[in-house]
């Protein structure tokens, strides 16, 4: 039986061990299954509100909400709490994750702005910003939020 992680931890079924944390692909394999489930709410998100406001305003909308759900997954399952108070470590996540966003949110726009089909689409638009800001948002989740090189 492992020993428990450190004390307001949560971790999850793919914790590698009590110290070290899960395997780094088993990591990487998590932190995209959680991506995936932050595309889902980001881009729900965007086609429920893209006709009513616009999909600019919709993508400003969803995306700190599913921010801060990928947050709360990456936290659970892919690295554990960090042992900060979970506020602090919110506030860590999105500063942290400041250049994923700007990809994320910057191939948004220019798909929306320059691709008729990214803007009549703008699920289409998420997943490529997804995509764009994936690297980033894994790099510095790892080293930066949660403590791990």
């Amino acid at each position: 039986m492992d020993a428990p992680s450190k004390q307001g931890s949560e971790s999850g079924p793919l914790e590698g061990g009590a110290k070290r944390g899960p395997l780094p692909w088993s990591q990487i394999f998590s932190f995209g299954l959680v991506g995936m489930v932050g595309f889902l709410v980001n881009a729900g998100i965007v086609e429920a509100l893209a006709r009513p406001i616009g999909p600019g305003w919709a993508q400003l909308l969803a995306f700190p909400v599913a921010a801060s759900v990928t947050w709360w997954l990456n936290r659970r399952y892919t690295f554990g709490a960090s042992g900060d108070s979970w506020h602090r470590e919110w506030m860590r996540y999105i500063a942290s994750n400041l250049m994923g966003w700007l990809a994320n949110n910057g191939a948004y726009f220019l798909m929306i702005l320059f691709y008729p089909f990214a803007y009549h689409h703008p699920a289409f638009a998420v997943a490529i910003g997804s995509l764009a800001g994936m690297v980033f948002n894994f790099m510095f989740s790892k080293r930066f939020v949660f403590g791990q090189s």
